[in-house]
């Protein structure tokens, strides 16, 4: 997507970084790096107020949650999806009393937004992620609850229509039974993608929102399969890998940041109806200094000064496969009650 001269939004449908301790690549001497969001055209996205409202709140909210994420030192690999986090807070609001709806609202800094139009506004934007057609995009959500109880009919009927949730009770205090289930329905919900999500069951008689994400981008001009090679990956100033590498040379959306020593690169995706952006420091050097630049306004404002230019390319060929407890990270009180038949409801 060519973005110069035209209003454009960020839509940012995933956030990631690979190797936070310091990546290398070789072609540039440069770290790479801290991806990324989609970006997407105003113009072209005819989204409800109540969409876009959300869209850009996810967006900060993601962004905070990458922060939070980012200060612990053994994570490398950090995969973040505002619109997955997002619809599974509005999962929470909607199965819960409207105590718990007002704290998701201000979790999303959408306290003005009406119960309705807060889970018509995600229900639009898990739609887009979800029809976009430049990727190969998987997302399955799953609300797991005790096998001692019965999820209310309502709650199951709305939260499939409005966050595509399937239901399934689960008895957790068999600990290696209920990670086996949990994981075999990952496996198949992705194809195989992802054969272990989780490794552990912690509250015996809570509930547990599930999501499994496969992502896959497609390229707009793909790399020639011929130009591949293996070269040195630095992973730290000491250690060195192997990798493919992936080459080509064109014209793409590029800045220069000089004041803060950063190159900022758009790679479009299949039909240009979005971009993947690529951040990368000049010089070898952890990657801290460069998140904490990362702001959802900052990026707006790389974007907003890109100009279309011949670049010189060259990616590693990887494949990313995380797990993340976000309940460490984003905390909305809730008696679990709330899901279920014998418990209060809010009305909705």
């Amino acid at each position: 997507m060519t973005l110069r001269g035209r209003r454009s939004q960020l839509y940012p449908s995933l956030l990631l970084t690979w190797q936070r301790s310091c990546l290398l690549l070789e072609a540039f001497q440069t770290v790479a790096l801290c991806l990324l969001a989609f970006v997407a055209s105003a113009e072209d996205k005819k989204l409800s107020s109540h969409a876009n409202t959300l869209a850009d709140n996810s967006a900060n909210l993601a962004f905070s949650l990458y922060h939070k994420m980012a200060q612990d030192k053994n994570t490398e690999n950090i995969v973040v999806s505002p619109v997955v986090v997002a619809s599974s807070l509005g999962l929470v609001a909607l199965g819960g009393k409207a105590s718990t709806a007002s704290q998701v609202k201000t979790v999303l800094s959408a306290d003005k937004l009406k119960d309705e139009h807060l889970h018509a506004g995600l229900s639009e934007l898990l739609s887009e992620v979800n029809n976009t057609r430049n990727s190969t995009w998987k997302i399955n959500n799953r609300l797991y609850g005790p096998s001692s109880v019965s999820f209310a009919d309502d709650f199951v009927k709305t939260s499939k229509k409005h966050y595509n949730y399937d239901h399934s009770k689960i008895n957790f205090r068999d600990k290696r039974s209920a990670v086996n289930s949990i994981n075999e329905w990952a496996a198949k919900s992705t194809d195989g993608k992802l054969p272990e999500i989780t490794k552990d069951v912690q509250n015996p008689d809570g509930a547990m929102i599930v999501n499994a994400m496969f992502f896959k981008p497609h390229w707009d001009e793909r790399f020639h399969e011929k130009m591949v090679d293996n070269r040195g990956f630095l992973v730290t100033r000491s250690f060195t890998v192997g990798v493919s590498m992936m080459h080509r040379t064109g014209l793409y959306d590029f800045y220069e940041d000089k004041e803060n020593n950063l190159y900022i690169l758009n790679m479009p995706l299949g039909k240009k109806q979005a971009s993947m952006i690529l951040i990368m420091p000049y010089h070898l050097e952890p990657l801290e200094r460069l998140e904490k630049l990362l702001t959802k306004k900052q990026v707006d404002t790389w974007v907003s000064k890109m100009e279309n230019r011949a670049v010189a390319i060259s990616l590693p060929k990887i494949s990313l496969e995380v797990s993340h407890n976000l309940q460490v990270h984003v905390s909305v009180s809730i008696c679990i009650r709330e899901f279920y038949n014998n418990g209060p409801r809010s009305g909705q």
